[in-house]
């Protein structure tokens, strides 16, 4: 009873974070929210066996109970911290010990509040990326929401709801920076998200530098097809992307799980291969280090499994649909990219770009399609965010064309 009364505090909380939107976007919020309220406590209620929830989720929570009653003997070592969850069930115990109690309603609500979060970063950056269009913001956190792997593993006791938080947190410091400059706080704001991001997988020290590569892009306002005419802006934006990487390094160079050498990518192919076992959802190891052309393949299919003829039931079907769906938003993305206005593209281009690198980097790794839909969860807020911002400017400004058209014709009368 204590349990579920304390996740009910922490929902509420999550539910209040809303107010701090537009009015306009608030009841959006409210419905995504219920929404993943719904699945948690459904998956509450049926013991963890939901799709999706069996392995890792229920694995986590059941770690962190063993944990909280010991919560003496926690080791908070940097090193083991990078295997990518131990330092999330260490929180998660200490969450269950400060409640007193064993409560996995209780689990559930933390993602929630994580998931809020998350809302309220996608429409900071939409606000940031394209305030023309603010009324558009209601639909796209509907539209994140209601995707069925973001509905699900971000409201399991899960990794991927955090992994998200830190994704879009460096994004939107990104964009925080480059309108308002620098500042400590907006600094220390990238870095947190940065570090917390570095130890929530083990390979997400490569996601991190990815995401701060193009974060300075974003920055410097640096256009990724004039990257190389102009010499200064190069140097000055790789100096900045160094002296993040300086002052992250002591993390990194402690990490056993990734290690930056010449044996990087066999690393990943050795581990990969390790990890096949002939489940029905695996699609294989498509990626050779020594073909590096094999990253085609690898790519397309961590996009697109599970093919109609894969299925074998409705998670599947659903899977499908998603997927479909994600490559319509990278299409839509390279059609009206070209139609964008030069400030636009510049910051969508390398939002883009980010999620592109960090999807090549999961396919590397990823050998069936129920993995793959949780690694696409991280990262699907900036394909959306992009595919659908660029779509609607391109529609407001056809309309505005119109209007022109019509006021002319009319005055011509």
């Amino acid at each position: 009873m204590i349990g579920t009364f304390s996740g009910i505090i922490i929902f509420m909380i999550a539910f209040a974070l809303g107010n701090t939107l537009p009015r306009f976007a608030r009841n959006a919020f409210r419905v995504a929210m219920l929404a993943r309220l719904s699945v948690s406590v459904l998956n509450v209620m049926q013991h963890g066996q939901m799709i999706g929830a069996e392995a890792d989720a229920n694995r986590f929570y059941w770690t962190s109970i063993e944990r909280s009653w010991n919560i003496e003997n926690l080791t908070w070592d940097v090193g083991k911290l990078f295997d990518g969850t131990y330092g999330f069930m260490n929180v998660h115990a200490l969450i269950q010990w400060a409640f007193g109690v064993e409560s996995f309603f209780l689990a559930h609500t933390v993602s929630l509040l994580g998931a809020a979060l998350c809302l309220i970063l996608i429409s900071k950056i939409w606000l940031l990326l394209v305030p023309t269009e603010y009324k558009r913001l209601p639909y796209v956190l509907l539209i994140y929401s209601l995707l069925p792997s973001v509905l699900c593993y971000q409201s399991y006791v899960l990794r991927e709801v955090w992994q998200s938080l830190c994704v879009l947190g460096i994004a939107w410091m990104s964009l925080q920076i480059q309108r308002h400059g620098y500042s400590v706080t907006r600094i220390f704001g990238i870095l947190i998200f940065a570090v917390v991001g570095c130890f929530l997988h083990s390979a997400a020290i490569i996601m991190t530098i990815i995401g701060l590569f193009f974060g300075v892009m974003i920055i410097n306002k640096i256009s990724v097809t004039g990257l190389y005419r102009r010499p200064a802006r190069l140097f000055k934006y790789g100096l900045i992307l160094v002296l993040f990487l300086l002052i992250l390094m002591p993390l990194f160079v402690q990490s056993d799980y990734l290690q930056f050498d010449s044996q990087l990518l066999e690393r990943a192919e050795f581990n990969t291969a390790g990890g096949l076992k002939g489940a029905r959802a695996e699609y294989g190891k498509l990626f050779y280090s020594g073909r590096p052309w094999t990253l085609v393949s690898a790519f397309a299919a961590y996009q697109i499994m599970p093919l109609p003829w894969q299925f074998g039931g409705i998670a599947d079907l659903v899977l499908f649909v998603e997927n479909m769906f994600r490559v319509l938003l990278f299409l839509s993305y390279l059609y009206y990219r070209r139609k964008l206005a030069q400030f636009h593209k510049d910051n969508m281009d390398a939002i883009f770009l980010m999620w592109f690198m960090m999807e090549l980097v999961w396919s590397v790794g990823t050998i069936n399609w129920g993995t793959a839909a949780r690694h696409h969860v991280p990262t699907i807020g900036l394909l959306l965010i992009v595919a659908l911002a660029s779509r609607y400017l391109f529609k407001s400004k056809r309309r505005c064309a119109r209007r022109h058209q019509a006021a002319q014709q009319l005055c011509g009368q």
